[in-house]
């Protein structure tokens, strides 16, 4: 059983209705999406922060300062050394790569790009961005796992805490809504209605955190990644078997359980039938409220299960499952629960 515990929540949400596109620029496919249009990455971070910085790291910088702030962690030179971060991601910022290349198609010779512009394309430019700007010298890492990378990254985090390589890890994601991003949804998976936004939560060991004084509001239980055949049901409840063993909870303790809609049928009802072959509660999705906001959806759906079990004040014996799912062979399960007591 897992031994980690969260103790902040950091969350940039979109709006709660979808809006149509702004004219201008390059269109998007979608005729709306959700957007994050009052998060101001100049008000927050400041210009020049936002000015070099594509919106996909300006949304995870915002998270891992509100994570920061909510958990009470202030970072000092005592501190630095053991807090690190572990950011999931599909491909970093895609219009970032984008715009890059094109550059060398559409700017003037000799240089043809403008070498400020290259970190946007890189996959660890958040996570970097987030340790140079809160003074994290702990482990630094970004996991590339698509659909699945929020709870991917949950992982690395959990290994690396277990470990001793950090006392205290900011893990999450975040998405930005742009041109590139929609028309690759549009080819995927058409008629999806995108969302943006980012999520980062404080994973913490619980000596570390009691230590600081700071009071766990949800345990990571287990957490499990698989490369499996995600068209068969049974692979995937024999996941969602294998991550309440490793947590030790027996399905009935089951008392929330996230899902996303991959948008492929097939996928979608084995998902639902091989969670459901374990646990008998209805699952609930956001897709309503967010939209799909890819690589960090997973992020997302954490934060809003940390924040249900944080005010319902849940005990270690009730447990949250959230299942992402990758059409093309991977799923991932993390188990959390209430902070305390015993699991039984």
């Amino acid at each position: 059983m897992n031994l980690s515990v969260f103790t902040g929540v950091g969350l940039v949400e979109p709006d709660p209705e979808p809006t149509v596109p702004a004219p201008g620029g390059v269109p998007l496919p979608a005729t709306a999406a959700y957007r994050a249009a009052g998060f101001d990455p100049v008000a927050l971070l400041g210009r020049r922060t936002a000015r070099f910085n594509h919106r996909s790291t300006t949304l995870a910088l915002a998270a891992c300062g509100g994570a920061l702030a909510d958990a009470g962690i202030e970072v000092t030179d005592g501190n630095a050394d053991g807090i690190g971060v572990t950011l999931g991601t599909t491909c970093g910022s895609l219009a970032g790569t984008v715009e890059f290349g094109w550059d060398t198609f559409a700017q003037e010779r000799p240089h043809q790009v403008n070498p400020a512009t290259f970190p946007n394309s890189v996959l660890n430019t958040a996570a970097g961005a987030a340790a140079i700007r809160f003074g994290l010298r702990g482990p630094n890492s970004t996991v590339a796992a698509g659909p699945l990378a929020g709870l991917a990254a949950l992982r690395h985090a959990e290994v690396t805490l277990r470990a001793h390589h950090a006392d205290t890890i900011l893990v999450g994601a975040a998405e930005e809504l742009s041109a590139p991003l929609a028309w690759v949804a549009e080819t995927l998976r058409p008629g999806v209605v995108l969302g943006e936004g980012a999520a980062v939560l404080v994973l913490e060991r619980p000596d570390v955190a009691a230590a600081g004084g700071r009071t766990p509001v949800a345990r990571l239980a287990a957490v499990v990644s698989r490369a499996e055949d995600v068209r068969n049901p049974d692979t995937v409840a024999a996941a969602v078997t294998a991550a309440l063993a490793r947590a030790e909870a027996p399905p009935g303790r089951v008392r929330l359980l996230a899902l996303r809609h991959t948008g492929d049928a097939v996928v979608d009802a084995a998902q639902v039938a091989g969670v459901g072959a374990v646990v008998s509660i209805e699952p609930t999705h956001v897709e309503d409220r967010i939209g799909d906001c890819a690589s960090a959806h997973a992020a997302m759906q954490l934060a809003g299960v940390v924040r249900t079990i944080r005010a319902e004040r849940w005990p270690a014996a009730d447990v949250a499952l959230v299942v992402a799912v990758d059409p093309d062979g991977a799923l991932a399960v993390a188990v959390l629960s209430g902070p305390a007591g015993e699991l039984s």
